[in-house]
């Protein structure tokens, strides 16, 4: 639930988007997907930048090079567009704060520079919420990794204690299909549900949009700052245990939150466990990766010229 820059400088490394390159007037077509176009420029740079990650000595040909630099141009425009279409939101803020994480490519103007930034940060929260959000990481999980780290690996004790939260919540999003107005009132009734005494789990399993926690009854895991959205850390950590917050809302769209415990951790053992979860999140979602792009695929429109 919280973008950060190394993250969007990954991306923006990794591959040239269909925003990145300045394109020329004369530039010619070369795809069509949905409401975006695909330019022989634009395949140009991204071919560019996977030849430049190839090892010494790769017998890739020229044919594949091309080949897969178009079906990352035509992926990363999906996403965009699916982003934009669903309401996810990119402030001038959050572009601010990853300008010192992503170089200005040669060639770009500002206007580019900063819009590639927007983009990839509209990728990375598509991907948040579409498949990280269907993730579900335990505590088993993660002490088996770290007993198979190398000593060298392991974070000894910092003497820094740091609090831990186990949060519960309830989103209602807000998308192309609910408008805010409507997911506010929304949450609104869910909130009179709650004070009314319905059960939070019962609640966060019927009606959450959250598909990675609503099956388990709206439970997030223990949590440290740094890996949700600000404004979902800001509601959470001024909340009593147990009591409810009111309507928050954060990119996603509304959320009631919850705190069922709070615990005192060493500083180094907190981030190790962070860092492990964020490894494992991210590798399962790379599992889901594939048949939700394919699914993007088939329901737009693509035409390669």
């Amino acid at each position: 639930m919280n973008v950060k820059p190394l993250a969007v400088a990954a991306l923006l490394a990794l591959s040239t988007s269909v925003w990145a390159a300045p394109i020329q007037s004369v530039d010619r077509v070369l795809a069509v997907v949905d409401q975006q176009v695909v330019t022989v420029s634009e395949l140009a740079v991204q071919s560019k930048k996977i030849r430049a990650s190839l090892p010494k000595g790769s017998n890739v040909t020229e044919q594949q090079i091309q080949s897969q630099a178009l079906s990352d141009l035509v992926d990363q425009s999906l996403m965009v567009q699916l982003a934009q279409r669903t309401g996810i939101q990119v402030s001038n803020a959050e572009i601010q704060q990853n300008l010192n994480a992503v170089a200005r490519q040669e060639g770009q103007t500002e206007a580019q520079w900063h819009q590639s930034i927007r983009n990839a940060l509209l990728i990375e929260k598509v991907k948040q919420r579409d498949l990280h959000s269907r993730v579900r990481v335990s505590d088993a999980e993660i002490m088996q990794a770290i007993d198979q780290l190398p000593a060298s690996a392991k974070k000894g004790h910092s003497n820094n204690m740091i609090t831990a939260y186990m949060p519960q919540h309830i989103l209602v999003a807000v998308n192309a299909q609910t408008t805010d107005a409507q997911a506010l009132e929304k949450v609104r009734q869910l909130r009179a549900q709650l004070n009314q005494g319905e059960s939070f789990e019962a609640l966060a399993r019927a009606h959450s949009q959250d598909p990675g926690s609503a099956a388990n009854g709206g439970v997030l895991g223990w949590a440290i700052d740094g890996m949700f959205m600000p404004e979902f850390e800001k509601a959470m950590k001024s909340l009593p245990q147990g009591a409810l917050s009111e309507p928050v809302r954060t990119t996603y769209g509304y959320h009631l939150i919850k705190v069922l415990q709070t615990r005192q951790q060493d500083a180094g053992d907190a981030q190790l466990r962070a860092q492990v979860r964020q490894n494992i999140t991210e590798a399962k979602s790379q599992e889901l990766y594939g048949d939700w792009i394919n699914q993007l695929r088939k329901q737009a429109y693509v035409s390669v010229r």
